[in-house]
C-alpha cells in the first residue's frame, strides 16, 4: 500500500532538510584534501574513540530529524515497531559513518566513532518519536485544550515514568562523566606558552612537580609548609622539575618525561619591551634575576621534544593528580589567557592549562563535561597575581573534586562536578563564556536552579494526574 502523497512529500522534504543541517554540521566548509597515504589502513589507524559529552549531546539531537524522516517514508503495511526502529537504525548508522569517513578529507575535522555510535542512536530515537507521535501528540493536546478528564491514567503514569527515567539517566551521565578519560595522550608539556607559541607569558619558575594521587587537606597544609622538601620526598610524584637559567635542556629527575628545550623568537619591537602604558604594570625585579628561576617571556620558553604521552596517559588511568608549581608574574596586564604551564596540543584543545590573565589566575580541566577545549566551565582565581611575587599554587583533582591552595592552607578554593554544578551541559546550543570564579563561588544557585527545572515538570504531572481523580465519576 502506499503512502499518500502528503506524507510521502513531508517524509522526503525532512531527509533533504535534516541532511542539509547534517552535512552544515560536520563537513562545511568542505575544503577537501586528499591526505597523503590514503589507504584502509590510513582510515582505521585515524578513527578516535571517545570525546565530551556536549558533542554526545549535539550528535543524538542532530540525527533526531533524519531518523523521524525515514520513518515517515516507509511504506505503510512495513510500520511496525521493530521494522520503523531498525531502518531508523541502520540509515542513521549508514549515513553517520559516510559522513565520518568523508571527515578523512577535511584537515579541520577529526574522525571519532563515538559519533557514530550516538548518531545512530539519534536516528533510532527519531523513529521512536514517530512512532509514538499520535499518542504524544493527543496527550499535549488534550492538556492544551484543557480536557484532562480526558486523559487515561496509564497514559500520565507513562509520562511519569518516562520523564522521571530521563532525569535519572541525566544525572547519572553526569556522574559518570566527572572524570579524566577524554584526555588525548599524545599531548605535550609546555612552560610559560602554548605549544604552538600564541600565548606567550612573562614571569619566572622555580619548580614543577606532579603526583599521580590527589591530597586532601591534611596532606595539603603539610606541602605548602615544606613546598620543595614535601615533594622531593614523596614517591607518588611522576616529574619533578627544578627549573633553573643554568641549563640548555631540562629533564625531571624521575625521568618519565621528555626533556623540556627552549623555544626562542628573536626580538622584535612589540616583544623587546613593553609598551609606554604598560610600564607602570611591569615588574622588572633585580632580586628576581639572582633567584633559582628561569625567565619566560614571548622570546623564549619550554617544552618537550615529544608528546608527553606516559605522563598524559598515567594520570588519565589514575583519575586523579597533585600538581604543584612556584612561579612569579612579570606582568599584571596579560591575556590569552597566558600560558604558565599547560598539557595541549595547542590554543584549543588541552588537557590541562593554568594561566594568567590580568591578575585572574585562570584554570582549565579537559572531562567529558568540560570538552576538549576545557571552558565548559573553564575556572578563574580573582586578584592572585596583584603582586610580582612568588607563589605557591598547588591544585589537586580527587574523586570528582578540584582543589587549589594558594600559598597557605587558609588560601582554598574548591569546586566539585556533580549533578547541580554541570547540567548546563545539557543545554544543545554551545555555552561560550561559561566561567566559574572560585574566590567568590557558591553552589547554591547552581542547586536552586537544578531542582526547580527538574521539580516543575514532574509536579506539573502530578497536578494534572490530582485534576483527573478529581474529574472522575
Amino acid at each position: 500500500m502506499n503512502l499518500p502523497i502528503k506524507n510521502r512529500f513531508w517524509g522526503y522534504f525532512g531527509l533533504v532538510t535534516s541532511l542539509s543541517l547534517i552535512c552544515a554540521a560536520t563537513i562545511s566548509p568542505f575544503d577537501f584534501v586528499v591526505p597523503e597515504g590514503l589507504s584502509w589502513q590510513f582510515i582505521r589507524e585515524g578513527f578516535r574513540f571517545g570525546s565530551n559529552l556536549k558533542d554526545y549531546w549535539q550528535n543524538i539531537l542532530l540525527f533526531v530529524p533524519w531518523g523521524f524522516s525515514i520513518s515517515i517514508i516507509i511504506p505503510s503495511k512495513y510500520k511496525i515497531a521493530r521494522t520503523i526502529l531498525f531502518f531508523s537504525l541502520l540509515s542513521g548508522f549508514i549515513l553517520s559513518t559516510t559522513v565520518e569517513l568523508t571527515q578523512f578529507l577535511l584537515p579541520t575535522r577529526v574522525s571519532n566513532l563515538t559519533d557514530i555510535i550516538y548518531n545512530s542512536i539519534g536516528g533510532m530515537l527519531g523513529g521512536l518519536i514517530y512512532y509514538f507521535h499520535f499518542k504524544i501528540i493527543k496527550f499535549i493536546g488534550t492538556i492544551v485544550v484543557g480536557r484532562i478528564d480526558r486523559l487515561s491514567y496509564r497514559s500520565i503514569f507513562w509520562a511519569i515514568g518516562i520523564y522521571c527515567s530521563i532525569v535519572t539517566l541525566g544525572i547519572l551521565i553526569l556522574i559518570l562523566s566527572a572524570n579524566l578519560n577524554n584526555w588525548d595522550e599524545n599531548y605535550y608539556l609546555s612552560i610559560g606558552n602554548e605549544v604552538n607559541g600564541n600565548r606567550p607569558w612573562d614571569g619566572y619558575i622555580k619548580s614543577i612537580y606532579i603526583s599521580d594521587r590527589g591530597v586532601n587537606y591534611a596532606v595539603a597544609k603539610t606541602a605548602l609548609a615544606e613546598f620543595n622538601n614535601f615533594f622531593s620526598q614523596d614517591d607518588r610524584v611522576l616529574t619533578s622539575l627544578i627549573l633553573d637559567r643554568d641549563r640548555q635542556v631540562y629533564r625531571d629527575s624521575n625521568r618519565l618525561l621528555p626533556s623540556l628545550v627552549w623555544h626562542k623568537k628573536p626580538p622584535s619591537p612589540s616583544t623587546d619591551k613593553p609598551s609606554n602604558n604598560l610600564v607602570k604594570n611591569v615588574c622588572l625585579s633585580s632580586q628576581k634575576s639572582t633567584d633559582n628561576s628561569i625567565t619566560i617571556n614571548a622570546r623564549q620558553w619550554l617544552k618537550t621534544q615529544v608528546p608527553a604521552t606516559f605522563l598524559n596517559k598515567h594520570l588519565k588511568e589514575k583519575d586523579e593528580f597533585t600538581i604543584g608549581i612556584t612561579f612569579a608574574s612579570n606582568n599584571l596586564e596579560q591575556g590569552g589567557p597566558a600560558r604558565i604551564f599547560s598539557l595541549s596540543q595547542n590554543a584549543y584543545t588541552q588537557n590541562l592549562v593554568l594561566g594568567q590573565k590580568k591578575t585572574d589566575l585562570y584554570f582549565r580541566l579537559r572531562t567529558p563535561i568540560t570538552g576538549r577545549n576545557a571552558v565548559n566551565p573553564e575556572f578563574l582565581i580573582a586578584n592572585i597575581l596583584d603582586d610580582c611575587v612568588f607563589h605557591n599554587v598547588l591544585f589537586t583533582f580527587k574523586k570528582s573534586k578540584l582543589t587549589f591552595y594558594i600559598d597557605k592552607i587558609e588560601n582554598k578554593y574548591s569546586f566539585s562536578f556533580n549533578p547541580y554544578t554541570s547540567f548546563p551541559i545539557f543545554i544543545p546550543w554551545n555555552h561560550h563564556g561559561w566561567l566559574i570564579d572560585l574566590s567568590d563561588f557558591s553552589d547554591f544557585k547552581y542547586r536552586f536552579v537544578f531542582y526547580l527545572i527538574i521539580t516543575m515538570p514532574l509536579l506539573f504531572l502530578i497536578v494534572i494526574l490530582l485534576f483527573r481523580y478529581k474529574s472522575s465519576p
